[in-house]
């Protein structure tokens, strides 16, 4: 190991959405933070491999309540966040078959749905979606409300606001120790030894890696890979919604002039540089074909990428009970980009020492909820 010893009041652990919201909130708050990211370029893992759609109906009741406390920022960030919004319209379909339509009533019946989805005849859910097979469309429900999340805005916008506010990002910084001394973490990196009273942990899938290094117990977090590919779809397609089956099995929707197109999988795998599968991707090309009248001859583009949840796909937030100065930020599954300003606000007032903020309990967002006392393995 060589490089010096830098000292701050949080080390962040990753520089994907999560750690860079916290670090830009802790910043913004008055501590100095030092990020420490892995790889050379932030937001190398999952953040950079999204395809983000902020969609109010996603989500258990805390997911749906980490929604509404986020999108303010979303529709109106801070001055000087960025030169351009972080929202574009898009809207949600959703599309079930035959064998769904008790479900869609069910889905459509939903408390936290009520105002916010609009039932679809068939012929209305083709007109929106053009491509879609029409014998595979019984009904669907649209939530006009869903629009299209700028990722690589929000990402900056968090690390200048950070940066600009004191904090300093270090990358090619991966943890090969941690060493606990008079009240203060010692992370051991190639580019030397970064020290703090409290370590946030948003390493992503290797959350639970961390932990070990720290001695503190696991939360059973599993990374699971999702595929996603782009084809030329060979007709405009700018006005197409986010279209996704009611069982959540396939997806497409538009992206940069091309379409992206996923068989939403959830495949469990170790932390690691994500790539697609060939069967995966043999498997998301049948099953859109299957589901649209697209025939797909060449792939722009193919990457995958890691969520990674807890069993309850609910995030984990606040610190260890076993280990002092440990603090979870993990297992934001496939919520992570458009719950990070609330997740944010909540580890600066749980990290400082602080009660979860009354907004968020009076969404039902509890310490318990979320904590990782409600995790811990053996």
């Amino acid at each position: 190991m060589t490089g010096e010893f830098q000292s701050a009041d949080f080390i962040v652990v990753g520089a994907g959405i999560a750690g860079a919201s916290a670090a830009y909130e802790l910043a913004r708050a008055g501590a100095y933070v030092i990020i420490a990211e892995m790889e050379e370029q932030p937001g190398y893992h999952t953040t950079g491999r999204s395809a983000a759609t902020f969609v109010n109906s996603y989500g258990n009741d805390v997911i749906r309540g980490l929604n509404a406390l986020s999108l303010p920022f979303f529709e109106a960030p801070p001055d000087g966040f960025g030169e351009h919004p972080l929202l574009s319209e898009r809207g949600t379909m959703y599309i079930a078959g035959t064998d769904e339509l008790e479900a869609l009533d069910q889905f459509l019946a939903e408390p936290p749905n009520a105002g916010l989805l609009t039932r679809l005849t068939p012929d209305q859910a083709l007109a929106m979606s053009p491509a879609l097979n029409p014998e595979i469309v019984a009904g669907a429900a649209f939530e006009e409300a869903a629009r299209d999340i700028d990722v690589n805005a929000l990402l900056m916008g968090y690390l200048r606001g950070f940066q600009a506010a004191g904090g300093k990002l270090v990358v090619g910084a991966e943890i090969k120790s941690l060493l606990r001394r008079a009240g203060k973490w010692e992370a051991e990196t190639p580019v030397g030894i970064l020290s703090a009273p409290i370590i946030i942990n948003a390493a992503g899938a290797w959350g639970d890696d961390l932990a070990y290094l720290a001695g503190a117990r696991p939360v059973g977090l599993v990374p699971k890979r999702r595929t996603a590919l782009t084809i030329d779809p060979g007709e405009p397609i700018a006005d197409w919604p986010l279209t996704i089956s009611l069982d959540e099995t396939w997806y497409f929707r538009p992206e940069a002039g091309d379409l992206l197109i996923s068989p939403a999988d959830e495949t469990p795998s170790p932390p690691c540089d994500s790539q697609p599968d060939e069967l995966d991707i043999a498997r998301c090309i049948d099953r859109i074909q299957s589901v649209t009248r697209l025939r797909i001859n060449r792939l722009v583009s193919k990457r995958a990428g890691l969520r990674t949840f807890v069993h309850d796909k609910t995030p984990v937030v606040g610190f260890a009970d076993d280990v002092d100065g440990f603090f979870w930020l993990a297992g934001q599954g496939g919520y992570g980009i458009q719950t990070s300003p609330a997740l944010a606000r909540m580890t600066v007032a749980l990290a400082g020492g602080g009660e979860m903020p009354d907004e968020l309990i009076e969404r039902g967002i509890t310490t318990a909820a979320v904590g990782p006392m409600r995790l811990l393995t053996a």
